[in-house]
Order: C-alpha cells, then structure tokens, then sequence
C-alpha cells in the first residue's frame, strides 16, 4: 500500500490562490525566465523596457546610422534642445555625428541667443555630417563655436544641417554673424540676403542667381513690414527683361510665389518692382 498522504481538498483549496499570488510577483520581478525557443529575446541579455527605449538618447544617434537614420532622428531632436545638442557634441568631440533633418522650427530665436553667446569657444566639439555628403572628417573635431555657428546659420536658412558637413563645407563669417544678430536677427528679422538664401535652399533652381553670363541674371529685393519681396529676373538684349519669378519670404522664414513673368517685358530692371512682379 502507498505511503504517500493526499492532501484534503479543502485545504487544497485554501493553498491554490497563495501560489497563483506568488508566481505573479515572481513573474512580474522577472524572476521567470522566458521560453529558449522565444524568438524575442537571447539568453543572457536584458529585454529593454519599450521599443523606442533608447532612442532618444545621444548615443543612438552617435550608433549604428544606419538604425538611426531608418528609424529617424526626430526623437533625439523632440526632447532636447540645440544647446542640450551642442553640450553633446562637445562631450564626444572625436565622434562625427550623421543628422538627416530636424523638427521644423527646432531652432527658435530664444536658441540663437543663447548659440550667439558660444560662437568663439574654442572647445573641442563633434563635427556634424549629412547623410548624403561624400566628405567625412575622419580624426577631425570641430569645435563649440563652429557648431554654434552652423545651427545659427540653420536658425537663418530654415534646414539644419545647413551645408553637407560643418566642416569642409562650411566657412562661417563670425563678423557677418554679429553684424546679422545685433542689427536684425535679436528683433526676429531677416534680411534681404536670408531672404534670398531661403528661397535658393528651397528651389535649387535659383541658385544660379545672380549671374553676369548671357543672359544675365539678377535679384531685386523689396522690403515689406513683416518681411521680403524677392523677384530672381533674366534680363535680356534690346528687351530690358526676359523672365522674372517673384516671392515674399517672411520674418517667419515661410515663402511664395507671388508671380511670374514669362515673356518679355519693356521694364528697366531698375523698374521692375518685385512686389507688383512687373
């Protein structure tokens, strides 16, 4: 005969819901393991806390690119703010660092001031890199003031990264930038050649204006309360003026098309107007 005791039902009963508790605090501590054949984990690694766990770090975007870039760098760029980005780039100076776009808007007036007061440090910083230069600064740091510099010239074209690298491809005028910042930009103006600058990074098109080739090409600006009027005008021989495209950019960095010319007029360019385009 067995020696083996059955326990009571009742008292079966009154253990059950005891274990069912304590495995759901030893499941809940991670004191569980998960199936060998699970596919979403290896043994021996931690499981991260939630599929964007570390994504909005400076180390992810310092990682793989290729992860970074496909997953996009928005929410880096969503949570910290450029001098939170420049305090970064001088904390990994020997690391270049591959930004596709930010968040339009990223760059507010209130950063330009505080960029404005970094732009002569001579501290070691990263270099910044667009994904589609050809140059990269292998063994190359930039410094603060340089990386201040192109996320001002960012503020001023409306797209950072402004140039395909911050070095190389970048040479920034500290004097023109202090001129800029003291007569127009702390007011949260542009001027004309902002304005002009924004229009050719937004139409590749007019970056060959002006031009002295035949036929030339000028630019005429006229200032407006809130902003630019831009005409990029073809001039012609014995017809004054060709072809004329005409655009208001405002203080807000947004533009237009305003009008357009597309036969030849008998204006003196000195009389064209471009906020009338004609």
């Amino acid at each position: 005969m067995s020696n083996i005791r059955r326990v009571p039902h009742r008292v079966m009963m009154q253990i059950l819901p005891t274990l069912v508790v304590l495995a759901a605090v030893l499941l809940s501590a991670g004191c569980i393991g998960s199936s060998p054949s699970s596919p979403d984990t290896v043994p021996g690694t931690a499981v991260p806390s939630g599929p964007a766990a570390d994504t909005c770090t400076y180390d992810h975007l310092i990682g793989d690119a290729g992860v970074h870039l496909s997953n996009g760098d928005s929410c880096y760029f969503n949570t910290h703010r450029p001098i939170d980005f420049l305090n970064d780039l001088s904390m990994h100076p020997d690391q270049p660092v591959m930004v596709l776009d930010v968040p339009d808007d990223w760059i507010t007036l209130h950063d330009v001031d505080l960029l404005m007061q970094e732009i002569d440090s001579t501290e070691p910083a990263a270099p910044v890199v667009s994904p589609i230069s050809s140059y990269w600064p292998f063994n190359q740091t930039s410094t603060v003031g340089n990386e201040a510099l192109f996320l001002i010239e960012g503020y001023r074209t409306g797209k950072y990264p402004p140039a395909l690298c911050s070095l190389y491809y970048f040479k920034p005028d500290r004097t023109e930038v202090r001129t800029w910042w003291e007569a127009r930009g702390k007011q949260g103006f542009i001027d004309a050649q902002d304005a002009i600058r924004i229009l050719q990074e937004t139409s590749p098109e007019l970056a060959g204006y002006p031009s002295g080739g035949l036929p030339p090409r000028s630019i005429m600006t006229e200032q407006a309360p809130d902003g630019w009027y831009i005409a990029f005008i073809q001039e012609g021989s014995g017809l004054p003026i060709l072809s004329a495209r005409c655009y208001y950019v405002g203080n807000n960095q947004t533009t237009r098309l305003t009008g357009m010319v597309n036969q030849s007029i008998m204006v003196l360019p000195g009389d064209f107007s471009p906020k009338r385009c004609g």
